[in-house]
């Protein structure tokens, strides 16, 4: 008897697809009637071992959520929504305890606890003794106002929130694991894939005029990063990150920023660049607060972490991460198929975002000059955040340099030496070096005070055909040493100068010379702090600096018109 002849691949393949179509569908079936009734014992005040008052239910994709009291009761959703599957009983409880164990190091005291949920004489109930059907992840609750998104909803964000968000993530990164459990994870491949995989259903389903030219220049991009991202996830930078950092997930609580919600599914989307980590926070200010506010994010992440060589791959992953939440916009707007599709209002902020990458202005480089006390420092952190350049400190840098221990914060008179001198503004110039060839504008706060520090700056912006100034920041002598002495007084700081260093620069800095002064653009710092964060303080460098802003906003005035 001759065998039945064998089936086509495709076939095969039909087979295979359908079966686990059904197999999902089956499991679902079974959880839903598992979990028969616990929704209604979750709504009950009755059911919780503390005051409950009026139970709160919020319903999201994948998890519902029951504000109970002071506790918060999430539930994960027996659903298989294509990126993760959560339809096994053993699955859901995997992610609550992932989530308790993931998310504790960014948020000090929000997750409290993962109950089981048993069924006793018939009843669903929390805690309860025997075989649990179920589990929940118990988390304290926090005042939602206090979210980052209803902050800046509200304009309500403020500097000292960003601050907090950005040392505290700036640390956490510092000390993530670095044990990746698969090698592929962060690499060049991977993100290749992730970054098609969301342009893909945008092009296909979505109207825009800007989308094509963005996935067209994030091809580019990822061709010539390609080496970057390789190098840096075989130095280490690919680490467990929390994956998805937009201001739903950012809250001030008890006085300092706690960051929930971590990517707890999938290992590939939280074992990321630290890069790619941060660039969703500065991506989500960008298009839910304000330009000033992400500009301080990313400056106070830097100094913290002294990660400048990330520069490089921050736009592309800014344009990654606007275009994932673009389309999670899209998702909640039931634009899951269909051609030609106008994007929805939700979507069009993120997408403009991500079309900002494409057209970074042509950098500058900016050098501080002045005594120390004379304001700089302040000053130049400021003019960061309104015109979006990178701020390199000398005072930082030397810090980085020399590690102190607490006790030790005060450098000793060696690190203040002429060698050492020297040493701050070698390094000084590799890092600009490395963030003008990034695309990025930068400032370094140094007091330049020596013809020799200058010109090997400007030698450096002449190598690289980069515009540069000299920001030239006074104020009287007397005012500089009333404020060293009130700043030693006051709260810790990173600059060690005080009067005696003062009066050896005042007796032994070199003047500018008159092709310096030719490129020099002066600011009186004997002016209230707030003046410093008015553009109008800084009009004459905003107006030096005007025609490369010019050209982003023309652009996108093309754009927006277009659409």
């Amino acid at each position: 008897m001759s065998s039945p002849p064998s089936r086509k691949p495709s076939a095969r393949r039909a087979d295979a697809t359908l079966h686990g179509i059904l197999h999902v569908a089956n499991r679902l079936r079974a959880a839903r009637r598992s979990l028969r009734g616990l929704d209604a014992t979750l709504r009950r005040p009755g059911s919780y071992r503390h005051p409950a008052g009026g139970i709160v239910r919020i319903e999201t994709h994948i998890s519902v959520v029951y504000l109970a009291g002071r506790f918060a009761y999430k539930v994960i959703k027996p659903v298989a929504p294509g990126f993760a599957d959560f339809t096994s009983a053993a699955t859901r409880e995997r992610c609550c305890e992932a989530q308790l164990r993931l998310n504790r190091p960014l948020a000090r005291g929000l997750y409290a606890d993962v109950i089981p949920i048993a069924r006793r004489a018939g009843v669903l109930a929390l805690g309860a003794g025997g075989v649990a059907v179920e589990h929940v992840v118990k988390m304290r609750r926090f005042d939602e106002a206090m979210l980052f998104s209803s902050l800046a909803a509200h304009a309500a964000l403020t500097p000292r929130d960003v601050d907090g968000a950005a040392k505290r993530l700036a640390h956490y990164h510092l000390s993530a694991p670095r044990n990746a459990p698969s090698s592929r994870y962060g690499s060049a491949t991977l993100v290749r894939t992730q970054v098609e995989t969301i342009n893909a259903p945008l092009l296909a389903n979505c109207s825009h005029p800007a989308l094509p030219g963005i996935a067209a220049w994030c091809a580019r991009q990822l061709d010539e990063l390609a080496p970057l991202i390789e190098r840096r996830r075989a130095e280490g930078f690919v680490r467990g990150c929390h994956g998805d950092l937009h201001l739903d997930n950012v809250v001030r609580w008890r006085g300092a920023i706690a960051m929930f919600d971590c990517i707890d599914f999938d290992d590939a989307l939280r074992w990321i660049d630290v890069a790619a980590d941060v660039a969703f926070l500065v991506m989500d200010l960008r298009a839910r607060a304000e330009p000033r506010l992400a500009n301080r994010l990313l400056n106070r992440w830097l100094e913290t972490s002294g990660d400048y060589a990330a520069l490089s791959l921050m736009p592309l992953y800014i344009a990654y991460r606007a275009l994932v939440r673009a389309w999670v916009a899209c998702l909640k707007a039931g634009y899951v198929a269909g051609r030609n599709v106008a994007v929805p209002q939700p979507a069009l902020r993120y997408l403009e975002v991500a079309r900002e990458q494409t057209q970074n202005p042509a950098p500058v480089l900016l050098l501080c000059h002045g005594f120390s006390g004379s304001g700089k420092s302040v000053a130049s952190r400021a003019l960061a955040d309104l015109c979006g350049a990178v701020r390199v400190s000398s005072d930082a840098e030397r810090k980085r340099m020399r590690p102190v221990s607490d006790a030790q914060m005060t450098l000793g008179a060696e690190h203040y030496t002429q060698a050492a001198r020297h040493a701050i503004y070698d390094h000084l110039l590799g890092l600009a070096h490395g963030v003008l060839q990034s695309g990025h504008s930068v400032i370094v706060d140094a007091t330049f005070l020596e013809t020799s520090h200058r010109s090997t700056f400007f030698a450096l912006a002449e190598r690289l055909g980069v515009p540069a100034r000299i920001l030239d920041f006074r104020a009287d002598p007397a005012v500089l040493a009333q404020r060293i002495e009130a700043r030693q007084l006051g709260p810790r700081d990173l600059s060690d100068a005080d009067t005696a260093t003062l009066a050896h620069q005042l007796a032994s800095a070199d003047a500018l010379t008159p092709e310096e002064q030719a490129l020099t653009l002066s600011f009186d710092t004997a002016v209230p702090m707030a003046a410093f964060d008015s553009p109008e303080y800084w009009r004459a460098v905003i107006q030096w600096m005007q025609p490369r802003m010019e050209a982003v906003a023309a652009a996108s005035r093309v754009t927006n018109a277009a659409c």
